[in-house]
């Protein structure tokens, strides 16, 4: 919510209670606990959200009729435009929850729900007139909240999606990964926060799938499954004769959250969040997510990282440099979409919070019945990654959060500007790297990409780029060789001491006049005989760069 709204409502409430506190007289007086401090107990305190402050100035400040009916017409009108499905949060400290309201419908509220271990209360209000003192106190403590609504990513278009080639079967070979991943993730358990997941389909077959109710939710048999799970289940922990997902051996704890529209809310998704840490849960996915921050889901997933769980989320598809919560917030690991080119997918969105990229462009995945279809977005990738780590627990159950984060990082493989950027984060998620990382003779040179830092230049006559070669082995690499060719020039170039992990960017020109559209371009990267490289289908790459 802009921040501009959320001053204004603060600003309404404080004007407007006190106007209409002095002609409003209810029959009984509100069975109200006030507290020293909302928000805090003594063993636990939490972090207080910024409260809802979504009116203008201008109605606080404007003179209000004498009538009470006019004015609380007005204000509701005013609470159905900030909340039109009257669904408010209150934050509060984990005992307080339970004693604030001798009495809620004294108060003109109505208890839905709450997360006792969070401190929170979710309720709807069916009389305004009683509920304003107890509002005015909520909004005195900066406590009040919407309950804010989640989704899946939007599908990408398919001009977005398909402008190149589907990874299809091949996105774990293109990682690096080893083909036999039988008993990988054994002993893991990954909670699901989705659609549901169809356990009969035939590539969930041998998986272990639990479906996991939420407190009033309906039971198993009764939650509608959508297609959306099913697929991320499938890559994570898929298993036949011929297709396997990441982390096989893992076991897969869904939690139906979303509606048939793919939509659900940050109160629901942090209840899932707080059941999965309790039930056991090792990783947390939720390709899922909304362009509003929330207290509730911030401190749930603040919950399952203290209790040493790590999550991984999706960025979001609609190409803008906004990240979705939660995977903005830190700790999260934020998951974007690579295509099969090495380049990230230009659907995926970009910003504060990409950490990672995985496959994500046309990836085949388990579907309605028993189908298979290709999924594009985040979503994908995200639990791609989830899989990736699942695999990882099962070698090193000790692993922290922290510590599952950087050893991502510190093996992926470079991709857009080298080093960090804020659109493929710290690179792409390999396989290869992460199942030899043990390896001190495993060795592999390869040649990542272009990189152009001002298409502008165009204009100017001459347009600089480079060209990225990455040691992604284990091994010290000398004497490469790396040989390009555009525009009928070929380029010879001899690379030293590049040291594991590092990047090498070669600094190239094209002339402006000598590009009609697009330009070809062709790179090979290639060790001395005497040095064995261990994974060659990395080492060339032939493009068409178009401007």
């Amino acid at each position: 919510m802009p921040v501009y709204r959320v001053l204004l409502l603060c600003l309404f409430f404080m004007g407007t209670f006190a106007i209409y506190r002095l002609s409003v007289q209810t029959s009984s007086k509100p069975q109200f606990l006030k507290l020293d401090r909302a928000g805090e107990t003594d063993s636990n305190p939490i972090i207080l959200p910024k409260p809802v402050r979504d009116l203008s100035v201008s109605l606080s400040r404007a003179g209000m009729d004498d009538s009470n009916s006019s004015r609380l017409d007005e204000i509701s009108s005013l609470f159905e435009k900030i909340n039109p499905r009257n669904d408010w949060l209150v934050f509060l400290g984990s005992r307080e929850s339970k004693k604030i309201f001798k009495d809620l419908s004294s108060v003109g509220l109505r208890m839905l729900d709450e997360i006792p271990e969070l401190g929170v209360v979710r309720f709807s209000i069916f009389d305004l007139q009683r509920a304003l003192p107890v509002l005015q106190q909520f909004m005195e403590w900066e406590s009040l909240s919407v309950n804010y609504t989640l989704r899946h990513p939007m599908p990408p278009r398919d001009e977005e999606a398909f402008e190149e080639i589907e990874f299809s079967g091949s996105f774990i070979n293109w990682m690096g990964g080893k083909s036999d991943r039988e008993g990988l993730g054994q002993g893991v358990q990954i909670a699901l926060i989705d659609s549901g997941v169809n356990r009969s389909h035939p590539v969930l077959a041998n998986t272990r799938v639990r479906q996991m109710n939420l407190p009033n939710q309906p039971q198993s048999g009764d939650v509608q499954v959508t297609n959306h799970g099913t697929a991320l289940a499938s890559v994570i922990a898929g298993q036949t004769d011929t297709y396997t997902g990441i982390a096989p051996g893992s076991e897969i704890l869904s939690y139906a959250v979303t509606d048939k529209m793919g939509a659900t809310d940050s109160f629901t998704v942090a209840t899932a969040i707080v059941s999965a840490v309790q039930s056991g849960a090792d990783i947390i996915n939720l390709s899922l997510g909304g362009t509003e921050g929330s207290t509730v889901l911030q401190n749930a997933v603040s919950y399952a990282l203290e209790h040493g769980v790590p999550l991984v989320a999706a960025v979001g598809n609609e190409g803008l440099g906004l990240v979705n919560y939660p995977a903005f917030y830190d700790g999260v690991i934020g998951v974007t979409a690579v295509g099969t080119n090495g380049r990230i997918a230009n659907f995926s969105n970009y910003g504060k919070g990409v950490d990672v990229a995985a496959p994500g462009v046309g990836v085949l995945t388990a579907s309605a019945s028993e189908n298979m279809a290709h999924l594009s977005g985040t979503s994908i990738s995200t639990a791609i990654v989830t899989g990736a780590i699942a695999a990882e627990l099962a070698r090193r159950p000790d692993l922290t959060p922290g510590e599952i984060d950087l050893l991502l990082k510190g093996f992926s493989n470079e991709s857009e500007t080298p080093g960090f950027d804020s659109i493929a984060g710290h690179g792409v998620l390999s396989l290869a790297r992460l199942e030899n990382k043990n390896n001190p003779n495993y060795t592999d040179a390869a040649f990542v990409g272009y990189h152009f830092e001002n298409l502008d230049a165009i204009n100017s006559g001459t347009l600089p780029f480079q060209a990225i070669v990455q040691n992604q082995g284990n091994t010290w690499l000398h004497g490469l060789t790396l040989e390009l060719n555009y525009l009928g020039i070929g380029k010879k170039v001899r690379i030293d001491n590049l040291a594991p992990g590092d990047t090498r960017a070669e600094k190239l020109y094209l002339q402006g006049a000598d590009i009609d559209g697009e330009v070809e371009i062709s790179a090979e990267v290639n060790l001395p005989a005497r040095v064995k490289d261990d994974r060659m289908d990395n080492n060339s790459r032939s493009s068409v760069l178009k401007f």
